[in-house]
């Protein structure tokens, strides 16, 4: 992979974060808003839970739209959602650290320092983008126009399933 393309999927994978798919590039939020109950915070991290394993479905979303639901302030939904977050990134980062290193045994890359450096590159750069799409989804929801982010998910979605049909 050439450092172009680490760049450009780096810069894609921050942006998802504006897509209907998850990113592990997420802001750190320290505590739990105290104004969150103990329901609430069950019902939003069950949310979480359930949406792990589909891909392309947005957590961060679900668990928003969930606190809302719920009757939690906006802030307080965000805010927990990107501590849910935290949570959640280490475990990914591991993961993807030994399939990396299994890759490597399998393939038979000599050196997995050669792959190590651009996957650093590729992950700081999509946080980066990442911090962006987050600000921008933040404006989205702070305005009241969080309606937005679900037509746009809608439309996203059945994009996806029209190229998905059409064979791509």
């Amino acid at each position: 992979m050439s450092l172009l393309q680490v760049v450009l999927l780096a810069i894609v994978q921050g942006l998802a974060e504006l897509l209907p798919v998850s990113s592990s590039a997420h802001v750190v939020v320290a505590a739990v808003p105290a104004c969150l109950n103990i329901r609430h915070a069950g019902v939003v991290g069950a949310v979480q839970g359930l949406s792990l394993p589909f891909r392309g479905f947005s957590r961060s979303g679900a668990t928003i739209s969930t606190g809302m639901l719920a009757g939690v302030s906006k802030q307080t939904a965000e805010t927990f959602s990107f501590a849910l977050a935290v949570v959640l990134t280490p475990v990914v980062v591991a993961r993807e650290t030994m399939r990396l290193v299994q890759m490597q045994s399998t393939s038979g890359i000599r050196s997995i320092s050669s792959v190590f450096g651009l996957c650093i590159l590729g992950a700081a750069l999509a946080f980066l983008a990442g911090l962006v799409a987050l600000k921008w989804l933040s404006r989205w929801l702070e305005s009241g126009r969080w309606y937005l982010f679900g037509i746009y998910c809608l439309v996203a979605a059945a994009a996806v399933f029209a190229l998905y049909r059409s064979g791509y």
